[in-house]
């Protein structure tokens, strides 16, 4: 899965210059045209970094600032570009995590970009769900157990299809098997259920080694991923 940023520029050096270096760097860009609809996007797509250029650019600063309000994005790593008109404590005030003076160039944003980019990507396995084969035993309070198929797997915690709703909020323990046979086991709530999706789950709490076993997993897994993904990214220029 590529990392994918948003750019709120409309300075045609800058974003000249943030789309060749997020390029070189497997990263797919989309670009914000007003305001409104940056927000737009902020709230409906997961975006894994923000470029906004807070000075020359009206609804910039507004921008950057409702990033971290958003459901989806408000972890992504905030670019911000400055002219003059803001200073960098206000832009990191305003939720920037890197602040850069115009004019921008390749060689500076790059290396700023390579200081984000292993966050950006450890974000990103965070929220990486994976589709895997195998069932998960669920264990209400009462004892009693129900089991169910995997709809996709994340270090947060399932997706699974059981047989019956369960209510939001509902504290449960959760069972299953990786792949090679590493048994993780957690203690974990209900989050929501969709019809059709299945029921969701939050791991709250799980013993360190199987975190780590499944943290190991899950990262074999997305790089496996992104390599295929970068590959035939590479074979179709």
């Amino acid at each position: 899965m590529p990392l994918q940023a948003l750019l709120f520029l409309r300075d045609p050096e800058a974003l000249r210059v943030t789309r060749q270096v997020f390029d070189s760097s497997n990263i797919l860009c989309q670009v914000g045209t007003s305001p409104e609809q940056a927000i737009d996007l902020l709230n409906k797509r997961r975006f894994d970094a923000v470029v906004v250029d807070c000075d020359d650019l009206e609804g910039g600063k507004q921008v950057l600032s409702q990033l971290r309000s958003s459901p989806s994005s408000k972890r992504a790593m905030a670019f911000a570009i400055i002219n003059g008109g803001t200073s960098v404590r206000q832009a990191f005030d305003i939720g920037a995590n890197f602040v850069l003076d115009k004019p921008l160039t390749a060689d500076r944003f790059a290396r700023t970009l390579r200081a984000a980019q292993g966050l950006m990507k450890r974000e990103q396995r965070r929220y990486f769900r994976n589709t895997i084969e195998t069932e998960a035993a669920v264990s209400m309070p009462d004892g009693k157990e129900m089991r169910g198929r995997i709809l996709n797997l994340s270090e947060g915690g399932l997706a699974v299809k059981l047989p019956v709703k369960l209510e939001a909020a509902t504290a449960v323990r959760v069972r299953f098997f990786l792949p090679g046979g590493l048994r993780i086991e957690a203690k974990a709530e209900i989050t929501w259920n969709k019809e059709n999706q299945g029921v969701g789950i939050r791991f709250m709490h799980m013993d360190a080694k199987m975190q780590r076993d499944l943290e190991q997993w899950l990262s074999h897994r997305f790089e496996a991923q992104n390599a295929t993904h970068v590959n035939a990214t590479t074979r179709s220029r």
